[in-house]
């Protein structure tokens, strides 16, 4: 059915997007993430496209795995939710570690393509 289709593209293009932060492929992370994309981080501060991008390009990510547990994804026409888990592992400041996160983005077919437009994650 057509709601299978886009509920393997979303999956996807969440591989995808993990993929590109891992690589630091800003290109890539430009066609998947909106113009007007929210992330509202834990503290509650709201990360933009324009900063997470920077964030990227200034090789800041240090991202090195993304294991994702079960994925749900909803969709309701033009708009898909995707809700899951990651185990994503990850150093800073010389210190590795491996966090577990619960997930929700907002997907919306804008043209022929998805695209996300919100993010939420916090720790499990």
């Amino acid at each position: 059915s057509e709601d299978s289709i886009v509920v393997n593209a979303i999956k996807q293009l969440e591989r995808d997007w993990v993929d590109a932060i891992i690589a630091s492929n800003v290109d890539r992370l430009d066609q998947i993430v909106a113009d007007d994309w929210i992330d509202v981080v834990p503290s509650g501060k709201a990360v933009t496209k324009e900063s997470f991008l920077s964030y990227v390009k200034a090789g800041k990510n240090n991202l090195e795995s993304c294991e994702f547990g079960p994925m749900d994804v909803k969709v309701l026409g033009n708009v898909a939710v995707a809700q899951g888990s990651v185990t994503e592992r990850r150093t800073a400041d010389g210190q590795s570690r491996t966090d577990r996160l619960a997930f929700m983005d907002v997907f919306v077919k804008r043209g022929d393509r998805w695209v996300v437009v919100r993010s939420r994650a916090h720790k499990l």
